[in-house]
């Protein structure tokens, strides 16, 4: 592989993990209701599957899910709820 080849191809994947990064931001402000950069349960509920799992994903298990913890969920969120967002 050329250096050229090498270089688009690292844009490539560069531009796509930015572009998840951007809608894992916008879900979770979506989710976080009341703009408190967290997820209460009470919010989870708007997400299918979060609520029920919630205690695999509130690691610290302080009652909220912040960017981290959420970033957990939505590795597994099903491909048309991310669409949904």
């Amino acid at each position: 592989m050329n250096q050229g080849m090498k270089q688009k191809l690292l844009f490539a994947m560069l531009v796509t993990l930015a572009s998840g990064a951007a809608f894992a931001d916008d879900a979770f402000k979506q989710a976080d209701t009341d703009q408190n950069g967290a997820i209460s349960k009470q919010e989870a509920t708007s997400l299918p599957g979060l609520s029920e799992q919630w205690d695999t994903y509130d690691l610290n298990t302080d009652g909220e899910l912040d960017e981290v913890e959420f970033s957990r969920f939505e590795q597994v969120m099903p491909k048309d709820e991310k669409s949904a967002q």
